[in-house]
């Protein structure tokens, strides 16, 4: 679930003050396209009057995964508890996320975005603090609307008037299950296969893609 995923640049620009905080932070980036776990994100772990975009590792190191990319939302209670609970909450910002579905050789690639004018969806997510600098994880949380004809999850995706009860609030787990659905989906390249040239989904005409060979 979310293993690929765009920054930008984006393609709306509504310039909400978010937008254009990230927007000029792309800068920092060496790769804004094609994010993939270990790679470096850009997240926002703050709602002060001015967000700074960090720079972060994605994926958790653990001994059974050195790049736990997503974390469970029912596990909150559980195994995610202790950032959590400490408020080591963020928000990702996303222009383009993919999926895909279908059998090995007959792969299809699917890029979701926002419907409206927006530049990002804001992903949920955890960061902790690590030896070699800090790292985020994405929120997930079971499929709905479009996601759920693809795939069994989908991540947990925050409106704007939702942040600061996200980043702030003791226990705000109620809002992981009011995921924003108001996507718009298609058909696209495999980004995969062409990783190094990458440069933003590229929709694809006919229905099925060539496998992984």
């Amino acid at each position: 679930m979310c293993n690929l995923y765009d920054i930008g640049p984006a393609r709306h620009r509504n310039r909400l003050d978010w937008e254009e905080v990230v927007l000029e932070s792309l800068r920092k980036l060496e790769k804004p396209f094609g994010i993939r776990k270990t790679d470096p994100g850009l997240v926002i772990r703050s709602f002060d009057a001015a967000p700074a975009p960090e720079v972060m590792r994605w994926g958790f190191e653990r001994d059974y995964n050195p790049a736990v990319n997503n974390a469970r939302s029912e596990k909150l209670n559980g195994v995610w508890s202790g950032p959590w609970e400490s408020k080591r909450r963020c928000l990702i910002p996303v222009s383009t996320f993919y999926e895909w579905s279908g059998s090995a050789g007959n792969k299809q690639t699917h890029a979701f975005q926002p419907r409206d004018n927006r530049a990002f969806l804001w992903m949920a997510g955890l960061w902790e603090d690590r030896e070699n600098g800090p790292a985020f994880t994405t929120l997930t949380r079971a499929a709905t609307g479009i996601i759920a004809e693809i795939h069994d999850r989908m991540p947990v995706i925050l409106r704007e008037d939702q942040f600061e009860a996200f980043l702030n609030e003791p226990d705000p787990r109620g809002l992981l299950l009011e995921g924003v659905t108001e996507l718009e989906t298609f058909h696209c390249h495999n980004p995969l296969l062409k990783s190094a040239n990458h440069a933003g989904a590229e929709p694809r005409a006919t229905d099925m893609l060539p496998g992984f060979e």
